[in-house]
């Protein structure tokens, strides 16, 4: 079991590297668009039709995956006030609980966001014309890499009670 969760934790951190590039492309093509949209409407005096929408919706992207990365390092909102009169087993027994029941609804908002993403596979969007499955597609994406974050921990914290440790991660490098 313990060689199941090393190969469970390599490819989360492997995933959250390429989850961590996405997101920082994206979040550049977000700026360039709309600093060239800012330049072409204040001193051209002319705009184009598209880039407000596509920054959306790269926006939208850009949150639901890197809202993986937050589960990943732990970055979530906690409350951590009575969690040094506990021993670490029952902190670590407790964590898996909630993780647990954080991924049941992961799965429902997984399971939703996959239905609107193909109820809507046949409209278009204004100015880009491409599918609004696109855009809705980020919603089942990033929720599936939360709930593969979100079940490794749930493991980790079981088969590694006593020894979870934080180490410095694509996130936390960065800060």
């Amino acid at each position: 079991m313990q060689k199941l969760l090393d190969a469970l934790l390599k490819a989360a951190d492997g995933l959250a590297r390429v989850t961590s590039v996405a997101s920082r492309i994206m979040l550049l093509a977000v700026a360039a668009m709309l600093f060239v949209q800012v330049v072409l409407r204040y001193v051209f005096l002319y705009s184009l039709p598209w880039p407000e929408e596509a920054s959306r919706y790269l926006m939208i992207w850009v949150v639901m995956i890197t809202g993986s990365l937050l589960v990943k390092d732990e970055q979530l909102v906690s409350v951590d006030f009575f969690d040094a009169l506990w021993p670490k087993r029952v902190i670590a027994y407790r964590n898996a609980i909630f993780r647990v029941m954080l991924v049941g609804l992961l799965c429902v908002l997984f399971r939703e966001g996959l239905d609107q993403a193909l109820f809507a596979w046949n409209r278009t969007t204004t100015a880009l014309q491409v599918s609004w499955f696109w855009p809705y597609l980020a919603v089942p994406v990033g929720s599936a890499l939360m709930i593969f974050h979100m079940a490794v921990l749930a493991l980790r914290d079981i088969l590694r009670p006593e020894g979870v440790q934080q180490e410095a991660s694509v996130l936390r490098a960065d800060i």
